[in-house]
């Protein structure tokens, strides 16, 4: 049966050791700056959500296998945008689309829209920003240069804002969101030359592989599609994402978070790697940790602050009486030992009580 014995919804708040990963605009020229926002009167660097999404699906490519939706350039003139193209892609074929969300705009009708199951939040430093700056120059380069006998080379200087900080960002998944999707067409499914015709409009047509499985029902490797006429020349399709491919898909995502996402910026790789993790069963998908979480530091030792107020809050799933949360620490970053006694201990266990 298609998306029986829903998983529950999840959050995840991960603290890492992290360097300019979200690089901003140009500052007279050469300056390379980092994006920075003011939280409570400090200056603090952040990397946007944007970016942190980018980071995490590259991740999902590189490990899982999962490809890239294609894209399509829609509208006129000013007005052109690159949206994904759903004239070839949804969400049963492509995890990005069913994680991430979309926007795919018909000129003169309502867009085809789907808001992202997966929530991610800025990933903000920990500690403000000092004014760092570093100087460079392509010295590699012009070494080479003289070597070959080219005389008139000099180095190209250039300039970067620098901050090495603690980072915070969190994940929210909306399990019951992912894996579906609903699209109001004009015109009925059609089946055609043993494939699923879908017109979106009157010159976006869609073709689906697949097979019938009973009346205005349609099965695809990874789902199933139905309809349903709902007005005069309006019909609801509904895209359903079978069981196990779902649960696939949201072990991926918090597997990929839980080990560290791959993550390049200016050229420099970097670490979205948790020293610090906790994650959470819920009742209500929202990032419900996040503000309670913070660092501290006591005799030379980093400690994290928060934890008691975060496993507390009523949205939070319970099994035999205790939360189902998880913690991860290192030693750069200790968490004290009495929130490990009321929290699940195995990942495969946490997993295993998310419904995965």
């Amino acid at each position: 049966m298609i998306n029986s014995n829903i998983p529950k919804n999840v959050t995840v708040t991960i603290i890492f050791d992290g360097a300019a990963l979200n690089r901003d605009e140009k500052i007279a020229g050469n300056i390379l700056s980092i994006k920075k926002i003011d939280v409570n009167g400090e200056i603090r660097s952040f990397i946007g959500k944007p970016a942190i999404r980018h980071y995490l699906f590259q991740t999902l490519h590189h490990h899982e296998k999962w490809l890239p939706a294609p894209v399509v350039l829609r509208g006129k003139g000013e007005q052109q945008t690159i949206q994904f193209d759903l004239k070839k892609a949804d969400i049963l074929a492509y995890p990005e689309l069913d994680l991430f969300g979309y926007m795919f705009t018909i000129e003169k009708e309502n867009s085809l829209t789907r808001k992202a199951p997966l929530g991610i939040t800025k990933a903000i430093s920990l500690c403000p920003y000092q004014g760092d700056l570093a100087f460079y120059a392509n010295h590699e380069l012009v070494w080479r240069g003289r070597e070959q006998g080219i005389d008139d080379i000099n180095p190209n200087l250039y300039t970067k804002e620098e901050h090495v900080s603690f980072y915070k960002v969190s994940f929210s998944i909306d399990s019951k969101l992912l894996g579906t999707d609903v699209w109001f067409l004009s015109s009925e499914p059609q089946v055609k030359n043993n494939k699923l015709v879908l017109n979106i409009s009157q010159e976006d047509v869609k073709e689906i592989d697949g097979h019938s499985i009973g009346d205005n029902k349609w099965e695809t490797p990874n789902g199933e599609i139905s309809w349903e006429k709902i007005g005069e020349k309006k019909f609801k399709v509904i895209f359903m994402l079978n069981s196990e491919e779902k649960k696939g898909r949201i072990a991926a995502v918090l597997n990929a978070i839980k080990s560290g996402l791959y993550a390049q910026s200016s050229g420099e790789a970097n670490t979205i790697i948790p020293l610090f993790l906790i994650a959470g069963a819920l009742k209500v998908p929202s990032p419900v940790f996040h503000p309670y979480l913070d660092l501290y530091k006591e005799d030379g030792q980093w400690k994290i602050v928060g934890i008691s107020d975060a496993i507390n809050n009523m949205w939070i799933e319970n099994y035999d009486g205790g939360p189902i949360v998880y913690l991860q620490d290192c030693e750069r970053i200790k968490v004290d030992s009495i929130y490990k006694e009321k929290t699940i201990k195995s990942w495969a266990l946490f997993l295993e009580k998310l419904g995965l």
